[in-house]
């Protein structure tokens, strides 16, 4: 079960880093959302609150997606496959992160993919809490 657990943190982290920084990326090389058929949300964001200082482009959600999901997901999957004492604690931040993000989402742009990533962030706490709790040793 541990290591179960300790596999899904590995793959999710990578996952979640690589699309976080590319994502991030993109959306800071082109604000408008182009590069990845995002133009549609533009009017979306323009509602939310402090639409005129942070959402006139996708400046802001770019860099929020790399401070918030490709950093510490990236972070995460490096101190998982090098076996850190501090790993799960790792995982378990980037986990709230992407519940904080999902949450966000679900409350001011309600979708199905932010549903499936919010309960991804569960699980990933969850194992997280898991693996602290029962003192995983880096080789579990």
């Amino acid at each position: 079960m541990l290591k179960a657990a300790r596999v899904f943190l590995i793959v999710i982290s990578i996952l979640n880093g690589v699309a976080g920084l590319v994502c991030g990326v993109l959306f800071l090389i082109s604000p408008d959302g182009s590069l990845m058929g995002f133009q549609p949300l533009l009017p979306v964001i323009a509602t939310l609150p402090l639409a005129e200082v942070f959402f006139q482009s996708l400046t802001w959600i770019g860099i929020a997606m790399l401070l918030a999901l490709g950093i510490p997901n990236t972070v995460a999957s490096v101190m998982l496959l090098r076996r850190h004492p501090a790993q799960y604690t790792v995982t378990l931040i980037a986990a709230v992160l992407l519940m904080l993000w999902t949450g966000f989402e679900l409350i001011f742009m309600y979708n199905v993919g932010a549903v499936g990533y919010f309960i991804v962030g569960v699980l990933c706490a969850l194992c997280s809490v898991m693996l602290i709790r029962k003192g995983a040793s880096a080789d579990a």
